[in-house]
């Protein structure tokens, strides 16, 4: 598999499935609120860490064995012992189903389109999870994002260290951001890059190319016109936004959700444009894919 079908390969085996949050056990459809305090109490399932009946809602099962409903905590919190969990379950609409086999990007779009809390995963015909917009940011789903961010970032990297623009690359960005490039080729290597009258050598060149950062493969790629028909906003917002959701994805801290959903889709329609002008780029100016 080369290097340009990695992206594709994670984002079409990761999907929903593999991020949803659990559902409690479920509950029969005649059963009284009396009963289901007593059946969901989690001083009962306290061999389950995972057990969380404030959080994970109870398929509802009639006599037949069908799903009926979804009952949350809500539905029955304060409600009289009496009643029964057909009386308080929510109905489910076909719209508040989700296939367990949409993938995670396409799942980013869903959420902006419906405007949906959550949404029932269902596979094979049955229930078997929620999938909250929170739930995106579990690693399993930044992994997919961090996944389109490091391939565009590599594919900006080929175009730029390519043999027809690798030293106009290098001249393309500011003195303080090449001195940056240099410490830390010096870093890397333990040497000073080898140069001749201020032109470096090809290998070396290549190398102090691979120590800038997002910024500055944005500055070669606007500079030297390599996405023509893309403005230079365009190009230095898009990277700049790149670089803000690589980092969140790679340090999240504590938050549940890290991007907005308008912003998250915003942000992948972007990216997948960036991915197909640079790859357009690439084949207009015969640049070959390497393949380590």
């Amino acid at each position: 598999m080369d290097n340009a079908s990695i992206f594709e390969e994670i984002a079409s085996l990761l999907t929903v499935k593999t991020i949803i949050s659990p559902l409690s056990p479920d509950v029969q459809a005649d059963s009284t609120i009396a009963e289901v305090e007593d059946f969901l109490d989690p001083r009962t399932r306290q061999d389950d860490p995972y057990y969380d009946p404030f959080n994970n809602p109870s398929r509802v099962i009639e006599a037949k064995g069908n799903v009926v409903g979804i009952l949350w905590f809500t539905n029955w919190y304060s409600e009289d012992a009496a009643v029964t969990v057909d009386e308080v379950m929510d109905r489910i609409e076909p719209s508040e189903f989700l296939s367990s086999t949409t993938t995670i990007l396409d799942a980013v779009e869903i959420f902006s389109i419906k405007n949906y809390e959550l949404f029932y995963v269902i596979h094979s015909n049955e229930i078997i999870g929620v999938l909250r917009y929170r739930d995106l940011f579990k690693p399993t789903g930044r992994l997919v994002f961090l996944a389109l961010a490091l391939e565009i970032e590599d594919l900006a990297l080929r175009l730029c260290e390519s043999n027809q623009f690798s030293e106009r690359c290098w001249s393309a960005i500011a003195d303080n951001r090449k001195q940056k490039a240099i410490e830390l080729f010096k870093q890397r290597y333990q040497r000073e890059p080898n140069d001749k009258k201020q032109i470096f050598e090809a290998s070396d060149n290549i190398k102090l190319l691979r120590c800038t950062n997002l910024v500055d493969k944005a500055n070669m790629i606007w500079k030297l016109k390599l996405i023509p028909s893309a403005t230079r906003s365009e190009i230095l917002g898009f990277f700049h936004d790149l670089k803000v959701i690589r980092d969140k994805c790679a340090h999240p801290g504590d938050k549940d959700v890290l991007v907005p959903k308008e912003s998250l889709a915003k942000f992948v329609a972007a990216a997948k444009a960036m991915r197909r002008s640079l790859h357009e780029s690439m084949n207009t100016h015969g640049v070959v894919q390497r393949a380590d």
